[in-house]
């Protein structure tokens, strides 16, 4: 495997990076990677990091679910049941905020969210980097688009983008957040799902929590980052919201990787919900909704 070695924080390119722990590939290559944490401003990444031409390889499973439809095994058909639900969820917590125009799922994996809100009456384009992922959603009658469309949508057109657990995987996050902000109208919004490691759950888990789910999670993101973020390309923090599924989805992974109960990832999961209801952690995933300046 060729890898990538960060010398630099991608926020605030501090060099004064230490290590925090090693996590494991559970679910695909058990390999073991490194998780690095910039002194300065906290950020936390994955480093090394396996380069763009090796990183594909740690997608290539079946059982990687957000770009499959399988429903083979507990949690997978679980992760599936709630998933229309979970669809309807995001769609009223970010509705309110969003001015009229067309939207871009960015990252749109097996194109679930772009179905639905077209079903909505919602004009949206799906991106999605993956040829098996569009594939599958051609299959099931969502055409998306290649990543690389992103160049000839006209600056200051899309009223919304989303994007669904996808900014952690990406390489050059901050290129792709550069370019969605310039294609955003002002008054517009960009909407970032992501997991959140000061989650009662993470805590919990430690380096067994599955959303670190590495190496295809290169990044790790908690709300401090997201604040720091949004400064750099004309965006303010309007609102965010928790992912209340994903706790109990997460949960269930990590008690898999440790060989333990169904019961006991259920439990973890809603526990950490109410922790974060009560304001004492984050929630396991959080939406947030940033919009964009007016100049």
């Amino acid at each position: 495997m060729s890898q990538v070695t960060l010398t630099n924080c991608p926020i605030c390119k501090g060099t004064n990076l230490t290590h925090k722990e090693n996590v494991l590939d559970h679910s695909i290559s058990k390999e073991s990677f490194k998780l690095n944490q910039c002194t300065d401003c906290k950020f936390i990444f994955t480093n090394p990091q396996p380069d763009s031409e090796s990183l594909w390889k740690y997608y290539e499973s079946e059982d990687y679910v957000s770009h499959s439809k399988t429903t083979k095994g507990f949690i997978n058909f679980w992760y599936k049941r709630v998933q229309q639900f979970n669809l309807q969820l995001k769609y009223k917590a970010i509705t309110p905020h969003v001015p009229r125009g067309t939207w871009l799922d960015y990252g749109a994996g097996a194109g679930d969210f772009v179905k639905f809100a077209r079903k909505k009456g919602q004009e949206i384009i799906g991106l999605e980097p993956s040829p098996k992922a569009r594939e599958t959603a051609l299959s099931h009658s969502v055409e998306l688009l290649n990543t690389s469309y992103i160049g000839d949508i006209p600056k200051g057109t899309i009223a919304c983008i989303t994007l669904w657990h996808v900014l952690e995987h990406i390489p050059n996050f901050t290129e792709v957040l550069r370019d969605l902000s310039e294609v955003l109208k002002p008054g517009g919004v960009l909407v970032l799902a992501l997991p959140n490691y000061q989650s009662f759950d993470a805590k919990i888990y430690k380096n067994d929590w599955a959303a670190y789910d590495v190496p295809r999670h290169l990044w790790h993101f908690s709300e401090n980052d997201i604040q720091n973020l949004s400064a750099n390309y004309n965006l303010e923090l309007i609102d965010k919201q928790g992912m209340v599924f994903d706790s109990i989805y997460v949960s269930l992974l990590s008690e898999k990787y440790r060989n333990g109960s169904k019961l006991s990832g259920i439990l973890n999961g809603i526990k950490s919900n109410v922790s974060a209801m009560r304001k004492l952690n984050p929630y396991s995933s959080q939406i947030y909704i940033l919009r964009k300046n007016i100049i």
